[in-house]
């Protein structure tokens, strides 16, 4: 039972002195990686310090001046809207100061027809030669829809009316083509 912690310490101890032997090197590599990052980061000289200086001053420039093009552009284009509203809110006053015109004039139209009606109703008919005026125009409107309107007619040759007369017969009409 002794014998395996033996060999358990026998090889912890060998393995401690192959970690001290590799110690050094590893130690030296460590720090001469860590020395040569330390170099390449630290510039060597004041003209590098200075260069680098210049370098940030020149970034915050241009993102300095990319922000006031930026800002330059949102004004113009706020601008240019602020004015096409203010057009789009005359022309919506003018369209309302016109609506309010039309609405008052219809208005205005109605009542005006209202009271004609109204005046029209309550006239007594006038008697003309023992008819009524509103008898004769009713006539007079229905004979004028009776009659075709000259307009309206189909395109025909047209003979004279004595012509007609003088050959006796019908001549048949002509369909338009």
């Amino acid at each position: 039972m002794i014998e395996p912690i033996m060999y358990l310490a026998l090889g912890f101890m060998i393995a401690s002195v192959i970690a001290l032997a590799a110690a050094p090197y590893v130690h030296s590599r460590a720090v001469r990686l860590t020395t040569r990052r330390l170099q390449t980061a630290t510039p060597l000289s004041i003209a590098e310090i200075q260069a680098d200086k210049d370098q940030l001053r020149a970034d915050f420039a241009m993102s300095t001046r990319q922000l006031e093009r930026s800002i330059e552009q949102l004004r113009n284009r706020t601008a240019t809207l602020m004015a096409e509203l203010g057009k789009k809110t005359d022309i919506i006053n003018r369209l309302r100061l016109e609506l309010g015109e039309r609405t008052a004039s219809l208005a205005g139209l109605e009542s005006r027809e209202r009271t004609r009606e109204r005046a029209f109703a309550d006239q007594e008919p006038v008697r003309l030669g023992g008819g009524l005026i509103v008898q004769r125009l009713a006539a007079m409107a229905q004979a004028r829809s009776a009659r075709p309107h000259p307009r309206r007619e189909p395109v025909v040759a047209r003979e004279p009316a004595g012509a007609r007369e003088h050959a006796g017969a019908k001549a048949p009409a002509r369909s338009p083509s």
